[in-house]
Formats: C-alpha cells, sequence, structure tokens
C-alpha cells in the first residue's frame, strides 16, 4: 500500500462517485488516497478496519476461506459508485469478515473512522441505509439464481464480468462464485466454446453471441 498525493485527475474521480455529498461534515473529516498493486491485500478478515475505503479505479476481490484453507470469492467489485469496504464494520462494530485483495492495481479514497462525528451525519446514515438495502438485495437475487443450472449461472457471471464483451477474468474465480469444481466448470466451458458462444483470444474470452448468453442468463437454455 502506498499512501498518494491528491491529484485533480483522483478528485475527478471522487466527484464522479459524489462521495463528498455522502458526508455532512466532510471537511472535518481525515482523508487519504492508497494505491494497491494488483495482489496486494486491502482488508484482512478478523482485523480492525481503520475507515470507509471507497474504490475509485481498479477491481477488488472479495474472498473468505473454509476450515481447510479453501478460497470462497464472494464477489468482484470494479470502482463505481457502491464499491464501498468498512459500512458494515462501521455499524456493526466489527472486525473485518472477509479478506479484500486488489485483483487489479487499485486506489481507493479512505474516509477514516471519526465515530463522535460520525453519529451526528444524517447525510452519511442516510447513505449507509441505502448501501445496505443493495446488498440485501444483491444477496437475494443470488439466493435466486442458485436454483437456476451451472451453465445459467455461468453465462450471467461472464455478462457481469466482462468488458465491452471481453472477459479477462480467472476460470478459477468463476468457480469460487459459482460454487462449484474447477472441473465442473470447465465441462461447461468447453460446451460453451463448442456451442459458438464464446471463445478463447490469448488470455482472454470474447462473447461471441451476448444475446444468446443473456437469455441463458435470464433462465433459458
Amino acid at each position: 500500500m502506498r499512501i498518494i498525493t491528491e491529484t485533480p485527475r483522483l478528485q475527478k474521480l471522487a466527484a464522479e462517485q459524489h462521495i463528498q455529498e455522502k458526508f455532512s461534515f466532510w471537511e472535518s473529516y481525515s482523508r487519504q488516497y492508497l494505491r494497491f498493486s494488483a495482489g496486494e491485500e486491502i482488508l484482512s478478515a478478523g482485523e480492525e478496519t481503520p475507515g470507509f475505503y471507497f474504490l475509485l479505479e481498479g477491481q477488488m476481490r472479495i474472498y473468505s476461506l473454509g476450515r481447510d484453507g479453501k478460497v470462497f470469492l464472494l464477489v468482484l467489485a470494479d470502482a463505481g459508485d457502491g464499491s464501498l469496504l468498512g459500512d458494515v464494520e462501521y455499524l456493526s462494530p466489527c472486525p473485518s469478515p472477509n479478506h479484500v485483495e486488489a485483483a487489479k492495481d487499485c486506489t481507493f479514497l479512505r474516509v477514516k473512522y471519526d465515530r463522535p462525528l460520525m453519529e451526528k451525519d444524517l447525510a452519511l446514515y442516510k447513505y449507509l441505509a441505502g448501501m445496505l438495502m443493495q446488498k440485501m438485495n444483491a444477496a437475494s437475487e443470488g439466493n435466486k439464481r442458485q436454483l437456476l443450472s451451472l451453465s445459467q449461472r455461468f453465462a450471467d457471471y461472464l455478462l457481469a464480468a466482462s468488458n465491452d464483451g471481453v472477459f479477462t477474468g480467472s476460470y478459477g474465480d468463476a468457480a469460487s462464485v459459482l460454487g462449484c469444481s474447477y472441473r465442473q466448470l470447465m465441462r461447461i466451458t468447453r460446451q460453451f466454446y463448442a456451442d459458438g458462444l464464446i471463445s478463447r483470444e490469448g488470455k482472454s474470452v470474447q462473447l461471441l453471441d451476448i444475446g444468446r448468453l443473456r437469455g441463458m442468463a435470464e433462465g433459458g437454455e
């Protein structure tokens, strides 16, 4: 982790997410811009979280570890409004429940906890209430999707994790998110190749038929 100097570009990224508007006493809070390299740990499960982390650019991987040490990927989050760490830890209060690492180089704006002041911050509590509602809705939607077949869930994952029709993620990560083994996912992937839904281009995967993939993700076959 590196603490980096505020620049007009970083200010612009923060402004695009309206971060300042989420706090009633913005100028009174201690703030830092942080840079994490790909693969670097951001938060560790069981350790105290010092503040709110707003992801300005990059991608982070949130995961948990089973008793046997197996990794369970919970989510891959890209920069944008809603990519926040520290909300549950602030409200509980509790240590970080999960491990978080940079899937790609990441830049965060960290607003350090100031509980005496934050307890009076109506704008902050309104924002946190909205964030918790989003997470509850996402969890509910995720539970519904578990009723779909693995092929349908994989189609949905590819659409969500791709950029302009190109998937550059890891099949291992995908298997963790989808709750299947890597071998099971590879069987589905080979079928997707054979059906002309996707193709391998170097280290990335091209989504060839987004219409069919979207239809599968919505419950079709």
